[in-house]
């Protein structure tokens, strides 16, 4: 017998236990299966036998804090983030013909320019509106593209919806802020910081360009233990289309949950 679909076909929920006769030795209820934060851990309790095991840790609806919150315990104090001289309120030319290509301006007004780097720095906050990091856009060609001037883990979010949309860069979370809330993940990647926050939403669209399919579908699968989740595969970036068809776009995905 294996063992392990055994203890499984129980479908126990976390924090619940169950005990019976052992399916191995056959001893009268030596055998107990619980589930600890989405980890099966089961064992016989007779001398003579020696079924014990567990499963991999399962992140679900009902054990996604608890489990984030302890991976994402700070390992040290965090430095606090500190604004750079550099960044000015006052936008070049350059940088306000940038805001209007990508649709974020009138959309979000926490923007500086670097003066040094030349760069278009859209401001990050936590949740309780600290600045913690900001993500400058490369004015004049430069490698790379994008600057991120701290290590804040988290992501950028805009908008009130309980219905998140995950995309990859800030001017994208920004063009879609009227209708759903934009979630940038900052990087190519779904950390532990990004579950954490997306965890809060009753739904959650991965919208990722085409030629990242097999990354969203795994996004997708992820958040899907915890949330209701789908992924929507863009011909064009979100923040280069038109607000209408941006907004057909953003309600078609919807729709179709």
């Amino acid at each position: 017998m294996n063992i392990k679909e055994y203890a499984e076909s129980f479908g126990l929920h976390n924090g619940q236990s169950k005990r019976m006769n052992c399916p191995e030795c056959g001893h009268r209820n030596t055998f107990s299966v619980s589930n600890d934060n989405g980890q099966l851990l089961w064992n016989c309790f007779h001398a003579d036998c020696d079924v014990r095991g567990r499963t991999d840790r399962r992140i679900t609806r009902d054990n996604v804090h608890s489990i984030l919150s302890k991976r994402t315990q700070p390992t040290e104090q965090s430095v606090p983030f500190e604004k750079p001289k550099s960044w000015s309120r006052q936008i070049p030319e350059i940088g306000r013909i940038y805001t209007e290509t990508v649709n974020t301006s009138g959309r979000y007004d926490d923007i500086y320019f670097d003066v040094i780097k030349s760069r278009l720095v859209y401001a990050i906050h936590d949740k309780n509106g600290n600045l913690v990091d900001g993500a400058g856009r490369s004015m004049i060609g430069q490698r790379p593209k994008w600057y991120r001037y701290g290590n804040y883990r988290g992501g950028f979010r805009i908008g009130t919806s309980d219905i998140a949309f995950v995309v990859e860069d800030i001017p994208s979370a920004i063009s879609i802020s009227d209708w759903v809330t934009g979630y940038a993940l900052l990087g190519t990647s779904l950390r532990d910081e990004h579950m954490q926050d997306l965890s809060e939403f009753s739904r959650v669209v991965v919208a990722l360009d085409k030629d990242a399919t097999d990354k969203a579908l795994t996004m997708m699968r992820t958040i899907s233990s915890f949330t209701r989740a789908s992924m929507l595969m863009l011909e064009k970036d979100l923040k280069s289309l038109g607000d209408s068809e941006r907004e057909r776009t953003i309600r078609s995905a919807i729709a179709g949950m």
